[in-house]
């Protein structure tokens, strides 16, 4: 696809005040014009020709701007009408006619194009950008001619044109599509359309955000400059999607984000969370669902957890056996730096530089998990002699549980357990926790401060008093590590 970029000086300084600009759309086979041509691939060509010539910059004098986003809709019917074009005008790429009807027919599709002209003043491009300007007014062979030929591809035939629009008027960038207010971005940027580059940034930053278009603005925009205020954008919607995270790293949405957003949420200090060990085991989820074993070794996503501030414990029970980070590079740096961080004084502490950063502390008032007992969970637990029935596994700082229920023979009372899964060897954890249900005839039930080890994993009451003829209810519990 190419487009042809036609310009021309205006001939008086009066022509120049006078000057408007409009769009005139036409359906052309090939162009005797002088160009400069770059061809793309196995693609379509459509030439958009910018002009402006004395009797023509007269004549666009008359038309409103208004007219202009009319007329460039109108462009879009033009791609539907290339079949209609004359067969016979197609020439091969040596300017001759082809004998073999064969030849003809599979050159069709390649050479034939589609003119759209775009009368602009030169002399306002180059106001606009000093890309255009250098192009115009360095003394290249484009200062002279009368058509400057550009090669895009057809997705960006859209985008082009809403570029030269928006050098004139930029309010044509409002409810424009998120997609291609970002394509236009990029393309300003590409040519230093400052102006335009600055009122895509506007809307954008006024867009309503979801995580669809999120990761496409982040996909675009990797390598451009002067967006930090985007990102910042975009930096805000994560962390109030996934905050709290402890609620929100097991699901699919989680899991789901690309890397780049994902660096963007997990750097964040005011992502909400109860503990940064959640942080250590929720990238363990992702790179464990987005990375292929055996590109772990050059996954180097650990400098997004802050070592320091997970607990010397989980540090030394569950991260330093970690089977996936154990495999991440720099591991053993980034582990050594969280347990001696616990060992330093207060005064070392604030010596440190830089001075790490903790992260929005989530309120720990909700439940910690909530357990509905259904009739068919209350059916397996009035059958005999297999009464015990376990709840799904959750999360709390880091550390995988679980919950056990089971009735008496005469219904009469009911035992209630909380597991602490994947205990290794030494590993412990100090856990006290409470539950509260309409099942328990004193409404709670609350086991104080316990230490959990490998070989004592589960912790809880026997015997407790349960109401009666109770079904569908719901056990709430809290859960506290010291």
């Amino acid at each position: 696809m190419e487009v042809a970029v036609k310009t021309e000086e205006a001939t008086t300084t009066e022509d120049q005040k006078e000057a408007k600009w409009t769009a005139v759309i036409e359906e052309k086979v090939g162009t005797e014009n002088k160009t400069m041509t770059v061809r793309g691939e196995d693609e379509q060509k459509t030439e958009v020709k910018v002009t402006e010539d004395e009797a023509e910059t007269k004549e666009i004098a008359s038309h409103e701007v208004s007219y202009l986003q009319e007329v460039v809709q109108q462009s879009g019917k033009v791609c539907g009408d290339i079949s209609e074009l004359d067969d016979q005008n197609i020439e091969n790429e040596c300017g001759e006619k082809d004998s073999d009807s064969s030849a003809i027919e599979a050159k069709d599709d390649e050479n034939k194009s589609i003119v759209s002209k775009l009368f602009v003043h030169s002399q306002w491009l180059a106001v606009q950008s000093p890309y255009f300007k250098a192009l115009f007014y360095s003394g290249m062979k484009e200062t002279y001619s009368k058509e400057v030929v550009m090669q895009i591809h057809e997705h960006e035939l859209e985008a082009h044109q809403t570029l030269i629009e928006a050098m004139y008027r930029l309010d044509v960038l409002k409810e424009k599509d998120y997609r291609l207010v970002v394509q236009v971005l990029l393309l300003a940027h590409k040519y230093d359309a400052r102006h335009v580059f600055k009122k895509c940034k506007y809307v954008l930053l006024s867009t309503t955000l979801s995580l669809e278009i999120c990761e496409y603005i982040l996909k675009k925009i990797e390598d451009l400059s002067d967006t930090i205020d985007i990102y910042d954008m975009l930096e805000q919607f994560l962390v109030k999607e996934f905050t709290p995270i402890d609620d929100t790293w097991t699901l699919a949405k989680f899991t789901n984000l690309s890397e780049a957003a994902l660096r963007l949420l997990l750097r964040s200090d005011n992502l909400g969370t109860r503990s940064e060990n959640t942080i250590f085991v929720a990238l363990m989820r992702w790179v464990r669902s987005n990375i292929f074993s055996f590109a772990h070794n050059k996954c180097g996503l650990l400098q997004l957890v802050r070592f320091e501030f997970m607990s010397v414990d989980f540090l030394h029970d569950v991260v330093q056996d970690h089977f996936v980070a154990r495999q991440m590079p720099e591991f053993n740096k980034y582990l050594v730096k969280g347990l001696a961080y616990h060992g330093f004084s207060e005064i070392r502490r604030e010596q440190l530089e830089p001075k790490p950063k903790k992260r929005l502390v989530a309120e720990d008032t909700d439940p910690t998990f909530s357990w509905v007992i259904d009739e068919e969970v209350e059916k397996k637990l009035s059958h005999f002699p297999v009464n015990r029935v376990s709840s799904s596994k959750f999360w709390y700082k880091g550390y995988q549980m679980q919950l056990h229920l089971s009735y008496a023979e005469d219904l009469s009372k009911c035992s209630f357990f909380l597991q602490v899964l994947n205990l290794k060897g030494n590993s412990c954890v100090c856990v006290s926790y409470k539950a509260k249900s309409v099942l328990f005839a004193s409404w709670w039930v609350q086991i104080e401060e316990r230490l959990y080890k490998a070989n004592s994993m589960s912790w809880g009451k026997k015997g407790v008093i349960r109401n009666a003829a109770q079904t569908g209810y719901t056990i709430e519990v809290w859960v506290k590590i010291k």
